[in-house]
């Protein structure tokens, strides 16, 4: 089977270029020779895996079906969780802040009552006596002032009184208002589980009915499916670590001028090839065979080589954990340690790896993780 082709020339591949590191002696013809049968192999690997063609029967069509909504289902828990785990926090956050406040209003409001009990025991003709009883004009002024700053010391305690009991009130009102997101997002949790769980249920009644053929069929898609995810997992491995120096490039250039239409967009997508549910981690932009791929900002080339299903691809180094990947190439232009600057051809496009046509599939990492690259990319 074809399948079996791909896996037999990417070992022999592997064997191929171990073998070249244990030999030193050999003359430059050899070596040559050795590189042209590598460029031949790489060449044939990436025919074979273009050639793939997965035809799915009707239960296997539902069954991805099944393992799509699965995808979904299983996003929107991770997405809840997030939530419940702010919500959560948020809350924590205003229960401490209306403990403060209340601490401090009881204070307040404390003092302002035994301020009460003291100006009834003195009774109110303390305050003329103090004044009737000044020895000078002088005397009577200052009493006068003193007397007018414990009046507006009252008042103001009043009042401060009086505001922080409008506010406790309303960070109440924000709590319970918090407290009954809190208690929706958990009820959306626990429906979302259910419907996760009789949606697995589904699928695992038709995976029962499989017949033989179609069992293999789903084994090699999951091989494949195996195969990429070991180089997604090294493509996260190598931008995870690419955060030196400051990012300071702004939006992004467009990676292929001259060409905008977007063939498939960033999310969860049927595989093109695979025709299973998955999360597709880039743009891909339709241009011709042959169509130069730019830098979409200045930085330096970590990897250009085959990756496997992503073909020939490059991946830039921006600074401050930013990075660029292009796949799919026809040509590698740029190598391993170049530095490059904004606008400079790194790649032509192509369809090597999985691909069902000429085009760039293009990433902007984070970190290591994916995001939208429209949300980075700047006018075209």
């Amino acid at each position: 089977m074809k399948k079996t082709k791909v896996l037999f020339s990417i070992a022999l591949l592997l064997i191929f270029v171990l073998s070249i590191s244990f030999v030193h002696a050999e003359s430059l013809d050899e070596l040559q020779n050795r590189k042209q049968e590598l460029q031949n192999n790489i060449k044939d690997a990436n025919n074979e895996i273009s050639d793939i063609k997965i035809e799915l029967t009707e239960t296997l069509e539902k069954i991805s079906e099944l393992e799509g909504q699965i995808m979904e289902y299983n996003n929107s828990l991770s997405q809840i969780s997030n939530d419940l785990k702010t919500t959560e926090a948020e809350i924590a956050e205003t229960e401490a802040k209306l403990a403060v406040l209340e601490s401090n209003y009881a204070e307040q409001k404390e003092a302002f009552q035994k301020r009460l009990v003291a100006l009834y025991e003195t009774g109110e003709t303390k305050y003329l006596d103090v004044l009737l009883n000044s020895k000078s004009i002088t005397s009577f002024v200052s009493n006068y002032y003193l007397i007018g700053e414990i009046a507006s010391i009252d008042n103001d305690l009043l009042q401060t009184i009086e505001k922080e009991k409008i506010e406790i009130a309303d960070i109440k009102a924000i709590l319970d208002s918090k407290k009954a997101d809190l208690k929706q997002q958990q009820e959306t949790e626990e429906r979302t589980l259910i419907t996760l769980n009789n949606t697995k249920l589904q699928r695992d009644n038709y995976v029962l009915t499989l017949t033989e053929q179609e069992q293999e069929i789903r084994n090699d898609i999951k091989k494949y499916e195996s195969e990429i995810n070991s180089i997604e997992s090294q493509i996260n491995l190598i931008t995870s670590g690419l955060t030196g120096g400051e990012y300071s490039g702004g939006l992004f250039a467009w990676p292929v001028p001259g060409y905008y239409t977007i063939t498939s967009p960033y999310g969860t997508r049927l595989h093109p090839i695979l025709k299973t549910y998955r999360f597709h981690s880039g743009i891909d932009i339709g241009a011709p065979t042959g169509a130069y791929i730019i830098a979409a900002n200045s930085g330096t080339v970590v990897e250009s080589r085959m990756m496997g299903s992503y073909g020939n691809a490059v991946i830039i180094d921006h600074g401050g954990g930013y990075s660029t990947l292009y796949g799919h190439g026809s040509e590698l232009i740029a190598k391993p340690g170049d530095k490059v600057n904004r606008g400079d051809v790194i790649m032509k496009v192509g369809s090597t790896g999985m691909s069902t046509g000429p085009h760039l599939h293009f990433e902007v990492r984070i970190n290591g993780k994916t995001v939208n690259p429209i949300d980075y990319l700047g006018s075209k």
